[in-house]
């Protein structure tokens, strides 16, 4: 399993794959590192009224991650099965339903606790 985080930025707002030029397909961004977000010193602090704009797994266990507007890619709990897919299918709701997302950062950097409504 790779802890790696996802390379790749979703497209913007009204933007469809299809428009981007063979030349603008490398991210432009990269996720915060620990330090940058204020996850490294121990901080837990609850974001609240932010959006899911993609998802991302892929075929290891308890590896997905969420793009949150303005924040960047965090990675889901991989505490369990169980939390690593409850979590998944409330960032899935609140991407497809484009509503308000909260949740906990905590200091590893992973998202532990989600509301969506």
């Amino acid at each position: 399993m790779t802890d790696k985080a996802p390379d790749q930025n979703p497209p913007a707002a009204g933007q469809l794959s299809g428009d981007l030029a063979a030349g603008d397909a490398q991210p432009s961004q990269t996720p915060p590192s620990a330090t940058e977000s204020g996850t490294g010193g121990g901080i837990t602090a609850w974001n609240n009224d932010k959006r899911v704009t993609a998802l991302w797994s892929i075929n290891q266990n308890r590896n997905s991650w969420v793009y949150i507007n303005g924040v960047g890619w965090k990675r889901l709990s991989a505490a369990s099965d169980s939390a690593n897919l409850a979590l998944t299918v409330l960032a899935a709701n609140a991407k497809q339903s484009r509503t308000n997302y909260t949740y906990r950062d905590e200091s590893d950097g992973l998202i532990h606790e989600s509301y969506v409504w």
